[in-house]
């Protein structure tokens, strides 16, 4: 049992690692495109019409963010989860908290589909 606990962790852990560096591109790329290389108009505010129009150019940024979402709710939520993980806490409690991370990240997921999907 030991085992496959050190792997889950092992896992946990990679992933997270993992997440980590797509998201700084990801959010890199995103601050560039959107913010800073944008062009901006008269009154220096981006409005909703421009970040839909930059969205629809292309199926790319359709795929970037169907990606760029779930990787941002799974390293949200594991790294609470290793927070949490870190005390120790009874199994009762921790089956819990990974019930409601994964209801939590599910919708999360879910209701950003849809959003996007609009969008798009």
């Amino acid at each position: 049992m030991t085992n496959n606990l050190s792997n889950r962790s092992l896992w946990t852990w990679l992933l997270q690692r993992i997440s980590g560096l797509f998201l700084a591109f990801f959010l890199v790329t995103h601050l560039n495109v959107h913010h800073l290389f944008h062009d901006i108009t008269v009154d220096g505010i981006i409005n909703f019409m421009e970040v839909s129009e930059n969205l629809k150019s292309s199926i790319w940024w359709q795929v970037y963010y169907f990606l760029f979402v779930p990787l941002v709710v799974f390293h949200a939520l594991n790294g609470l989860w290793e927070i949490i993980a870190d005390y120790r806490t009874s199994s009762t409690f921790s089956g819990a908290v990974k019930v409601v991370f994964w209801i939590i990240g599910l919708g999360l997921i879910v209701v950003a589909a849809m959003t996007l999907r609009n969008l798009f």
